[in-house]
Parts: structure tokens; sequence; C-alpha cells
């Protein structure tokens, strides 16, 4: 005889919290998995002993019995989803910390989820819950958002890259004091980091331009900083990495 399965809404949870600067999640593990992403800021992770960042574009899967704290950078409150999952649904996830993709289809559904729990039937509940397990089940993985490395050719490399007295020099130019071929640094960041140089730098201006936004810079002085000559390239570039412009991340 099959054994019934009791409702998802009884297997996952989805909660929403609003952290204030430097705010702080002492270490502490869990029996159920956790999903963790924030909607406007950049969250610091401790996770066994290793750092991640987590961006409103990527959150973090944080496998049942994994210690972990966690600190809010932002000035401004720090919209903070925390999802629930049941040990059995564990099974269906990694057994180590991952970085996960957040496209704009799970954020919305997210919010959705959150808005409509109180007035929302069993059956249409079930449903949202369903579609988002599918949703953390398949969206890309990665090991860190923005991973480190010691090698001893790219450490010196991701130095100049993450350093925002650099952002408005093109790769190029960075990459030409080093004396190694273009060809050569990419396969070794691939190697080292499973990311392109680009990518990595990209990534990098991403988290300095969330810290900025926050801290009062214009998007138009951000823009010059970043190398970009008009705004609008800027905020292009900004929603393709997280989703939103820079004024609604502001919201």
């Amino acid at each position: 005889m099959q054994q019934h399965q009791p409702p998802l809404s009884e297997w996952i949870e989805v909660h929403e919290y609003f952290y204030a600067q430097n705010d702080e999640i002492a270490a502490h593990s869990c029996i159920w998995g956790d999903f963790n992403f924030s909607l406007n800021g950049i969250l610091d992770y401790e996770i066994e002993g290793i750092h991640h960042l987590s961006p409103p574009n990527y959150g973090l899967w944080i496998p049942a019995h994994t210690a972990h704290a966690c600190i809010a950078r932002e000035i401004q409150p720090t919209h903070y989803i925390c999802i629930h999952l049941h040990p059995v649904l564990c099974n269906y996830f990694p057994t180590t910390t991952k970085a996960v993709e957040i496209s704009p289809f799970l954020r919305h559904l997210i919010k959705e989820i959150l808005r409509q729990k109180p007035a929302t039937t069993a059956v249409e509940y079930e449903h949202l819950l369903q579609v988002l397990l599918d949703q953390l089940r398949t969206a890309p993985a990665y090991e860190h958002y923005l991973p480190q490395t010691q090698h001893r050719v790219l450490k010196p490399i991701l130095q100049q890259l993450a350093n925002p007295q650099c952002f408005a020099k093109s790769l190029q130019q960075i990459l030409h004091k080093f004396q190694f071929t273009e060809r050569h640094l990419l396969r070794l960041s691939q190697q080292e980091l499973q990311l392109s140089l680009a990518e990595w730098r990209n990534r990098a201006k991403i988290l300095y331009a969330i810290d900025q936004l926050h801290a009062g810079s214009t998007v138009k002085k951000l823009a010059y900083d970043l190398g970009y000559q008009h705004s609008s390239s800027f905020i292009e570039f900004f929603k393709r990495y997280t989703g939103q412009t820079p004024a609604q991340l502001r919201e």
C-alpha cells in the first residue's frame, strides 16, 4: 500500500525578514535545509569556515546540519528571504553549499507566495510550492558567486580586477602588464575559478555597485567609475546581472 505523502506546506516554509546594517545571525545549523537570498542587498556568510557572498541575483543553498553565520552589510535594511526544506526534500539537492542563480521568474514567484499566503486556498498554495520546488531544483548552481584562488599567477590578477580604481580600465589594459597570453589566462581561470576573467570582473563590479548605491552614490557617478560613457549602458549591465535597475534596488 502506497504511503500518503504530507502536503508540501508541511515540508516547505517560506519566510521574509528585514535586517539593519551589521545585524548578525550567530553560527548555527538546522535539521532542515535552507535556501537563503536577499531581494535588495548583499549578505555575508561564513559557512563551515568558508566565506560566501550572496547578492540579489544569487542565493545560497545550505544543506541540513551545515553550520553557518550571516551578517547584513548594507546601510539600508536588507530584505531577506529564507526557504526551509524538509530533510526528505533535501535529497533532491546537493550535499554541499552552492550559489544558486535567481531568475526573474523565481524572484517573482517567491514574492507571490509571500503576498498570497494569507488569502490563498490550500490547493492554490500547494501548486505554488510545487512550482517553487521545481524552480529551485533546476536553477543553475555554482561553488561560489565570486570564487577566490591562491594560484600564484591568478591571485595578483584578481586583486587588480577587483580594485575599484581599475574598473574604468579595459580588461586588456589590466592583463597587459602581467605578460601572459589571454589564452593561457583564460585556461587558468576556467580551471581555477570555473569562470572567465571577464565574468569574474563583472561580478566584482556588481558587488561594488550594490555597496555604492546603498551608500548613496548616484547612477551617473557610478557609471563613470565603472568605465561606462553613458548611464543607460551601466543600468543595462546592472539589470542583466541583478534582474532589477539601480532605482528598483533602492526601493
